[in-house]
Parts: structure tokens; sequence; C-alpha cells
């Protein structure tokens, strides 16, 4: 099998989806290598060392040659023309944000692996590590766009020892939520996260006690009641596949205090808050409106890329030692995380949370 690692085209993205290491490993499981120019640059590894591993430094149209081409984001708009039959493109996809790369890999009869939908021991394991920079990222950036040079309340998020620290409020409490309330507590700051399950609830409320912390069941009121006193208002609402509805609601972030921000994390796939129609990027990161910061960017682990990439690449290998080894169809027998990742198989939607967001017929998997 031929595996081909691609360059990110995506502005201010660094990320790549294998390091040198995992090539030298995928050589060794008897696949050859294609490795686009200045590839894993952004995050530290050169030519040399991809060629060191064995790999060969192509073009990026000839990395697209490749049977299983191996990215971090969705492909770009002009990437599509590479897309073929019986090909696997493997990487975050969010595709239920994208139809127009949905719609040329129905036509092209490719295959899309998310690695945002593979699922293992209930958890999204590919994803987490992401969640998690987005996480801690999402207060730093908060905490960034507060000042006053930045159109913001010209607050310190954290407080001094005569100040007091602000409000940190978060819609969602899963793993982006844990790691974003995490940094905000231990910077000092006030922290509220609104949850519809109970038992999450529950368990937030033994992990984060003796804090200053409190749990909230999510619903329209309690949303309205407390984004109103948010210094920064964290979105991570993630529904795997799926586009989540906008939660948040214009006369939401107008009741905000003029000058706080709002960062979704989840606007890769669509977002929940209404007044962001687009997402944003890292070299271009925020927008006021109503008075409120808005930071959308969908790849905030591209911003770290050397210490995302690591953690990225140490999961992606496994999954694509299997498909090499084994090619896809067996692989995805013996493993049903592998599995629960395929969102398109060879033009067919076989991920049902996609097919319902954008109105195609749903095909299952194992039917095929």
């Amino acid at each position: 099998m031929i595996v081909g690692v691609v360059k990110e085209q995506k502005p201010g993205e660094g990320r790549v989806g294998v390091t040198p290491k995992n090539v030298q490993k995928l050589i060794n499981a008897r696949a050859e290598v294609l490795v686009e120019e200045n590839a894993g640059v952004g995050s530290g590894f050169s030519n040399e060392d991809y060629q060191e591993a064995g790999g060969q430094i192509v073009s990026h149209a000839k990395t697209w040659e490749a049977d299983l081409v191996v990215k971090v984001k969705e492909p770009d708009a002009e990437e599509y023309q590479y897309f073929k039959p019986n090909q696997i493109v493997w990487g975050f996809q969010h595709l239920a944000s994208s139809p127009k790369t949905v719609a040329a890999m129905i036509k092209a009869k490719t295959t899309a692996i998310g690695g945002e939908t593979i699922v293992k021991d209930n958890k999204l394991q590919l994803l987490a590590p992401m969640s998690a920079i987005a996480g801690r990222r999402s207060v730093i950036m908060g905490t960034y766009y507060l000042e006053a040079q930045h159109h913001g309340q010209g607050i310190l998020l954290c407080g001094t020892p005569e100040v007091e620290a602000g409000n940190v409020v978060i819609l969602g409490g899963g793993n982006a939520a844990v790691n974003a309330a995490t940094l905000a507590l231990d910077m000092g700051c006030h922290v509220s996260i609104l949850e519809v399950k109970q038992e999450r609830l529950d368990w937030l409320e033994k992990h984060f006690a003796g804090q200053d912390y409190q749990g909230i069941i999510s619903n329209e009121e309690n949303l309205a009641k407390y984004i109103k006193n948010a210094d920064l208002f964290i979105s991570t609402i993630l529904i795997p596949g799926a586009r989540p509805p906008k939660l948040v609601t214009e006369d939401m972030v107008k009741s905000m205090k003029p000058g706080s921000v709002i960062v979704d994390v989840a606007i890769d796939q669509g977002g929940t808050v209404e007044t962001i129609d687009h997402p944003t990027t890292i070299e271009d990161p925020v927008f006021v409106k109503d008075g409120i910061i808005h930071y959308a960017v969908p790849n905030q682990p591209g911003a770290v890329p050397r210490t995302a990439t690591l953690a990225l690449a140490s999961g992606n290998i496994s999954y694509l030692l299997e498909i090499v080894e084994k090619g896809l169809n067996q692989a995805i027998k013996d493993d049903e995380a592998l599995m629960s990742g395929i969102n398109i198989y060879q033009g067919k939607v076989t991920n049902k949370g996609l097919a319902n967001s954008l109105n195609y017929d749903f095909t299952e998997i194992d039917a095929i």
C-alpha cells in the first residue's frame, strides 16, 4: 500500500499526521511512504528527517496519488481534483460542516475516515488530546482578548491579590470543558459548567471538589442566566459526525457585558453560537459582533503544532498500521473502533449523523 503524508493547506496549520518515527513503522509494515515536501516543518520535522526514516519527498500532487492519504484537517477545495475510487482519506474531517467535500467524495467514490468519530470504550479516542489542547487554549485566548488593546473589557482574567478574578462559563461537560475548567481554576477564576446529563454533573462535582466551581443543568433558561455574567464564555458542544444546534442565541450574546469573549471550540463541526456564522483562522482569529469578541478558530491545536502533532501521531499510527497490514475491509471487520471512523465508504455515507445533517441516504457500513 502506498501511504501519502500531506502538507496542510489551511492558514496557520502546522500539524502533520505522521512523524518520521511513524514513517519507519509504516515502512516496516511494507508500505511505501510518500511525504509532501515540508509537510512536517511546522511541527519541527525536516524533509531530511523523513528521508532518513525511509520516506520519499514528493510534490503535493504526487502525494495525493497514494492509496491512503493521511491529513490532519479536511481536504481543501483545490484538493478535490485528486479524489479517486478506492482511495482512503484520513484526518479530522468534520464533514457535516463541509458539504462540498462530501459531494466531491461521493462523486469520486472515495472513502473518508474521520478521526473525530473514532470511538473506543465510549470515548472519542483520537479527538481527546486535540480537545484537551483546544480547551486549555480557549482559556489562554480568552485571557488575551479580554485585554483592552483587543477591545476587551480590560480585565486580567485571573485577577490579582487585590482584585477578584473573572467568571468563566462553559457549555458542555466533556473533555474540552474539563481541560478549560482545570486551567481556569488553576488561574483562580470562578468557573461554571452547564451540562445536560446529571451523572456527568455529579462526576464534575467530585472532580473539582473544593475549588471555585459550580455545575448547572443545561437548559435554555440557565444558559441565558449564566451567560450574562460571563467574562469568558466557552462552548464545547460536539455531536460526532453531525452539526450541533445553535443553542446560544443572539439575544443571549447581546446580554453579555461589552468586551466579553466567546470561544466556540467545536466551530469546525458548525458550532453552537448563533452570532458565529463563519469560522476564523489562526492568523485572523477574532471578530466583534454586538460588542462581544468572538474567537472561532476551527483548528486551535494547529497553533501549537509540535505538541499537537506528537499527541495526534501517537494515536493515529496503530490504526494506520492496521489498514496497511490488513487492508481496509479486513481492518474494519477486526476493529469496531476503526469502523466507527468510516464516514464515507466508496462514495456511500456510512455515518448516520452526517447523513442526517446533509440529507443523504445512510448506508450501514457492516452491510457493505
